[in-house]
């Protein structure tokens, strides 16, 4: 059972402030966010998203990690918002929670074995020393026997000109590959190859065992293998599969050696892994049945499933035939809880701009759609979805299994921390190239004054790092908005102050908290530009479309 996080007293301290925050929800300020000189836009309140970040950061919720009691009070602030705006219940059985059953895994170190039997002999490696491995929700006792080969990256990408596996059958065959993915390929393309997941998803499906991962760096870049120990006992969350879901084909289990493990596997082949990591750097690496055998296998310790829900209200379109699709407005509204190791006498990450703010915003942009009293044509869908710091998980499982007809949603648009230290005069949208949404986040954010520009950091692969990727991979045209780099009025480099604060300045720190020099000028005006774009989507004449021959709606489009 999870330990209560607050105390009667201080829970009933919190709903009192919730209620009084309830009570001038209505309450806007005079101010106009930008001067763009339209009369017709609606004006963001900056006190208003004050309060909602101020509550939301507050200490008493100890970071809102996910299943915690301090998550359930933020959720409950979240619905009694949008009940009182009248919002329709989106969630399960006419509430507006969808809750998401979850559980952890953590690694039975007892049981994790790795045995390569070779021409040497047998060898068995050490957990954490020679070889790394987790616990998982799915796959709770995974193992693998067989004969193992080496594949490169492990990567099928064709219409990329690559593929590692066009002359190797890897059926019943653990698989040894490279982590990463090839760096000729986009950035956003190679964080989606390059991801374990999918790679082990691809993997399974022709019918490979196992997968066993080593790094390609040589030399001085040789990673110290033993940081990997200290996170042999950490727990991973996942969510469960509904009675009757289909996980699809599973790996029986991938694991992380060291590249002097990886040499025990080359024993007896003929070439040495040295030969093949300096082949494989000239990319003149050949694919190999190895001449050795590997039988692994680990338990995990499971905890009893818990819920952590996804908060869901609909605004309800006004078309007759159009009301029945549904554009998503997604913001994550947990955290990372509490740090016992942090620094100093702090150990809340309270996650005021991560993602306080962005949750702020997309209540403020709801209460401008209410206020307006215009409804759009389409629905919208206002989702604060729990997760996303455990792997982007309440999204993936609101998107898997939404709580409307899932082929009726047509596009997201996505609010996760953004950077509100400095008056930007530009954006990053990410995602914006990659469909019909490039138009519609241009043409609003010229309509106040504000310049789109391309991706500055783009080895940062943002794209497949928050909760609109998860929608990606349904099939749904998505994009998510960032604080822009240029020289703000005052003189300030925006680009300056994100990185600093990605680097260092507070970035999953307990750091992250309300008493930061917030600009809620800024915030007000970030939450119009999202509005216009979620308004141009909802009242457009068709569905957001991918552009032609894009990688990501080529892979998963409708």
């Amino acid at each position: 059972m999870r330990k209560p996080l607050l105390n009667g007293t201080r829970a009933g301290a919190v709903f009192s402030s919730l209620l009084m925050l309830g009570a001038c929800a209505n309450t806007y300020s005079a101010e106009a966010p930008v001067s763009s000189g339209d009369d017709s836009l609606p004006v963001f309140s900056q006190e208003r998203i004050r309060a909602d970040l101020e509550f939301l950061a507050d200490d008493m919720l100890e970071g809102r990690d996910t299943g915690s009691r301090g998550y359930r009070i933020a959720a409950n602030y979240v619905a009694a918002t949008f009940k009182q705006l009248g919002l329709k219940p989106g969630g399960d059985n006419g509430s507006y929670f969808q809750e998401v059953p979850f559980q952890t895994a953590k690694l039975d170190l007892e049981s994790a074995n790795i045995t390569i039997t070779n021409a040497d002999g047998e060898t068995t490696l050490s957990a954490g020393d020679d070889f790394f491995v987790s616990g998982s929700v799915k796959n709770p006792s995974g193992s693998a026997d067989g004969e193992v080969v080496f594949a490169g990256y492990g990567i099928q990408a064709p219409e990329l000109g690559h593929d590692d596996l066009a002359d190797v059958n890897v059926e019943g065959k653990i698989v040894l590959i490279f982590n990463g993915a090839p760096n000729s390929f986009h950035t956003e393309i190679r964080a989606h190859y390059g991801s374990s997941a999918t790679k082990a998803a691809a993997l399974a499906k022709l019918g490979a065992k196992g997968v066993l991962t080593v790094s390609s760096a040589s030399g001085e870049q040789r990673p110290n293998f033993s940081r990997f120990k200290r996170f042999l006992g950490r727990e991973r969350y996942d969510w469960v599969l509904p009675e009757g879901g289909d996980g699809g084909p599973q790996i029986g289990l991938t694991a992380t050696v060291r590249q002097s493990a990886a040499e025990k596997l080359f024993v007896g082949s003929g070439v040495t892994f040295e030969d093949t990591l300096q082949a494989f750097k000239e990319g003149k690496a050949k694919n190999i049945v190895l001449k050795s055998t590997v039988s692994m296998s680990r338990k995990s310790i499971l905890s009893d499933e818990f819920t952590s829900p996804n908060v869901v209200g609909i605004l309800e379109g006004s078309d007759p035939k159009l009301k029945s699709e549904y554009v998503v407005m997604s913001a994550h509204l947990d955290h990372i809880g509490l740090n016992p190791n942090a620094p100093g006498d702090d150990k809340i990450n309270n996650g005021a701009l991560d993602n306080a703010s962005g949750t702020s915003i997309m209540m403020e942009v709801a209460r401008a759609y209410v206020r307006e009293g215009v409804r759009p044509k389409r629905s919208i869908i206002f989702a604060a979805v729990t997760a996303e710091e455990k792997g982007l998980l309440g999204a993936e499982y609101f998107a898997t299994y939404p709580t409307v007809a899932k082929n009726k949603i047509i596009g997201n648009v996505n609010v996760d921390m953004p950077v509100l230290l400095y008056d930007f005069v530009d954006v990053i949208a990410f995602g914006s190239h990659r469909s019909s949404l490039g138009s519609v986040v241009d043409k609003a954010a010229a309509k106040i004054g504000i310049r789109l520009i391309d991706d500055p950091i783009p080895e940062q692969g943002i794209f497949t790092r928050s909760d609109h990727y998860r929608f990606v991979q349904q099939g749904v045209p998505a994009v998510f908005l960032a604080t822009g780099f240029g020289v703000t009025p005052d003189g300030d480099n925006g680009g300056d102050i994100f990185r600093n604060w990605l680097g260092g300045g507070g970035y999953h720190s307990p750091r992250d908290q309300a008493d930061l020099p917030i600009n809620y000028k800024a915030g007000a005006k970030f939450g119009l530009i999202n509005y216009l774009i979620l308004k141009d989507i909802a009242d457009a004449d068709d569905a957001p479309t991918w552009n032609e021959g894009d990688f990501f709606g080529e892979t998963f489009g409708k």
